[in-house]
């Protein structure tokens, strides 16, 4: 009976213990399955936002277009722009570009006989309601593929209609609920993208000045098929399953896409797929576009919970049990005699001879490093530590720790804040930089506990693991996230931030910042003629010019494209901005050898606006930066004009420091060295923060080149 008792509580200690490492190893496997879904559904966020926002950017240089021509929407500009952009590449999904006037509904007859006697004698306008104001598509282009929405009053239609008012109201892009569209005849889910067009000159800062300043909206039709069209196959065939809702204000949610079964019909209802809530592994997240709330489901298939997660809890299971009853029949035999006891009592001996070898070689693992201390002092350590450290065999024994630390203040902050937490029985984790035998620093992620079985009670034990690496990949993912990942400058967040801080000091301080808004002239012709490998270098040449050219409190960044933006902080006077400004002009059109051996040569257009006389919002400040620089390449190119505030703004031409492809293929070196960049103290009353920050550019008396002939630069991008 003693023996079919023990064989029964280690049946059930085993039993009881092959459950805990059942639920233990499922858990795990369903961690890292959640961590899966996480990053597809990180991926699938991107695709989603990028397909609805692409198409922003086109409407953007539409209404870029339309301020070129002063507020005059031109039927056959607005068809030359949309002529100019591969829609089909460009924005999948979009079927055109069209303006929406508004009109009032006295003003109809006259509106229509307008846009008869410009060019379009068949238009005519349906319209359904009373409402006073119509929102009327008078140009949708292309043509033939929009023709049925041409002169549709969108305003006639509720959610057409809150959707316009929305855009107005916000003077940002929007992004309608899901309408059918007249243009998709096979009558699916669609939505409209709104961008409001306010007059020339006017700044609207509410919803009422913005109402009395719109010219119109573009606006495109998207055709969800066409739009999500392939974003489950982008996922590379991820064992998950998703749905993508659309909230469009009301008291239900739109279900518009099924990964299983496709684009849904409209107001389809989201209950359609009920299983989501039985499945293991599933997640949720809300996201915004254009205005418009969407909702992503996703949730891993059943085929891969029940070939993974499943799998993972009965594999160890049936090991347990097999495990567990030959224990037990072990235990039995134990109990059988006392030969067999004595025996079995001699094998245990061996088996914990074993165990402790093995323990021994787990500590002298080569991954963690473990020292024994007494009173901060090594008593014990395994190879891993020598290791870490750089000390030879044994060498570490009797070795103060403080030899470890970088400095004093580490060694006692650790001191203080460590054992308190391991004299109550805690342990104690920190990662910190220690300092190696040769001096070198290395990251160690520190866990450390005390040892309260033995007879010194500050006698702890503490595991290092190093994690340099870990920290260099973090250093690398924060700097890829505020720079360009092309020439290294900072991107547009950490502009944004820096514009602020500069900002925040110029008024503390009672001084002047200037932000210079610049694109490159004769860019888009190096792209077309040398390819984009070779773009890409003039942007890293430039990149490098404007960060050579700038004291250490200024700041150069790319926007996009050839879009850059310099800020010369801070400056005792609004003047003082123009002879860094000229000497960045006169280093950007110094010729740029390529790698290919081909010399090219860039303009840029500047916009200086200034704190505070230009403006004292961070976004009305860029904006005006970017209009000036606009009206300065209208101007005729390679020219810096400065706002002055109230004053007429300031303008400096250098277009004739350009020279031809002819003349630089003629004569490169010629070129080359008479309009190299060199570097520079700054001028007489230019602000220069300190002795170790000087403004260093182009210099200002580089010899006079013979004025080029003119030509006409397109733009690399639309604005």
């Amino acid at each position: 009976m003693p023996a079919v008792v023990g064989a029964l509580l280690v049946l059930l200690a085993g039993l009881a213990l092959t459950l805990s490492a059942m639920l233990w190893n499922r858990n795990r496997v369903v961690a890292e399955a959640h961590r899966l879904l996480d990053a597809q559904m990180e991926r699938l966020e991107r695709d989603i936002v990028q397909r609805f926002v692409q198409p922003v950017y086109g409407l953007k240089g539409a209404r870029g277009a339309i301020a070129a021509l002063g507020g005059r929407v031109d039927r056959q500009s607005f068809r030359a722009y949309v002529q100019s952009r591969d829609l089909p590449r460009e924005f999948p999904g979009v079927r055109g570009f069209g303006f929406v006037p508004r009109v009032q509904r006295a003003d109809l007859p006259a509106f229509i006989a307008a846009e008869r006697a410009n060019g379009a004698p068949q238009f005519t306008v349906r319209s359904r309601g009373d409402a006073p104001d119509l929102f009327v598509v008078s140009h949708i282009e292309p043509l033939s593929q929009n023709y049925p929405a041409w002169g549709f009053d969108l305003g006639s239609e509720a959610v057409r209609r809150r959707a316009i008012e929305r855009a107005i109201a916000t003077g940002e892009a929007t992004l309608s609920a899901p309408v059918p569209l007249v243009q998709d005849r096979a009558h699916g889910p669609g939505m409209l993208l709104l961008v409001p067009v306010f007059r020339d000159g006017a700044d609207p800062v509410d919803a009422a000045q913005r109402r009395q300043a719109l010219l119109g909206l573009l606006y495109a039709p998207l055709v969800a098929q066409e739009i999500l069209n392939g974003l489950k196959e982008g996922l590379a065939a991820a064992p998950m399953d998703f749905r993508l809702l659309v909230d469009d204000h009301t008291a239900t949610e739109d279900l518009l896409l099924d990964s299983s079964t496709g684009i849904q019909p409209l107001d389809a209802a989201p209950s359609s797929r009920p299983d989501f809530d039985v499945r293991v592994v599933t997640a949720e997240r809300r996201l915004e576009i254009a205005g418009r709330a969407f909702r992503l489901e996703a949730a891993l298939t059943t085929a891969y919970e029940r070939a993974v997660i499943d799998a993972a809890g009965w594999g160890p299971g049936l090991i347990g049990v097999l495990l567990t009853a030959l224990l037990a029949a072990t235990t039995y035999l134990l109990a059988a005699g006392r030969a067999r006891a004595q025996a079995l009592a001699d094998a245990m001996t061996e088996d914990l001879r074993r165990l402790t070898l093995d323990q021994q070689a787990m500590l002298d693992a080569d991954v963690i490093a473990i020292a024994k201390l007494r009173g901060r002092r090594i008593v014990w350590k395994n190879r891993a530590l020598e290791q870490l450290f750089g000390y030879g065999t044994d060498e570490m024994l009797g070795l103060a720790v403080r030899e470890l630390y970088v400095d004093e203040d580490t060694f006692a902050a650790l001191g203080r804040n460590a054992y308190p937490v391991l004299s109550r029985g805690g342990h104690y984790r920190s990662q910190l930089q220690m300092r190696r035998k040769d001096g070198s620093l290395v990251w160690v992620d520190l866990n450390g506990v005390a040892l309260p079985g033995e007879r010194d009670v500050d006698t702890t034990l503490w595991m290092m693991a190093d994690i340099t690496q870990s920290k260099a990949h973090e250093a690398r993912v924060e700097r890829a996230a505020f720079h360009d990942a092309l020439t290294g400058l900072p991107n547009r967040v950490l502009l944004a931030d820096r514009l602020r801080q500069a900002m925040a000091v110029a008024q503390r301080q009672s001084q002047k910042m200037a932000v210079a808004y610049l694109d490159l002239d004769g860019f888009k012709a190096v792209n077309d003629a040398h390819g984009h490998d070779a773009g890409d270098e003039v942007l890293q040449v430039v990149a490098q010019r404007l960060s050579s050219g700038i004291r250490g409190s200024d700041t150069a960044a790319r926007l996009g494209g050839d879009e850059f933006v310099v800020l010369l902080t801070p400056l005792p006077a609004a003047v003082d901005s123009r002879p860094a400004c000229e000497r960045l002009l006169r280093a950007i059109l110094a010729p740029v050898r390529l790698s290919s051996g081909v010399t090219v040569q860039v303009g840029s257009s500047f916009g200086v606006a200034h704190y505070p006389l230009d403006g004292v919002d961070a976004e009305v400040l860029m904006s005006r930066a970017d209009q000036t620089m606009f009206e300065s390449k209208r101007a005729g190119r390679c020219r810096i004009r400065w706002l002055n505030g109230a004053l007429p703004p300031d303008e400096l031409d250098l277009s004739a420091l350009r020279r031809t492809p002819e003349e630089l293929a003629a004569s490169p070196e010629a070129f080359e060295a008479s309009g190299a960049p060199v570097t520079a103290e700054a001028s007489p009353g230019a602000p220069v923060p300190s002795e170790e920050t000087p403004i260093e550019s182009a210099t200002d008396d580089a010899p006079a080149m013979p004025a080029p002939a003119r030509r006409q630069d397109d733009r690399s991008h639309a604005r």
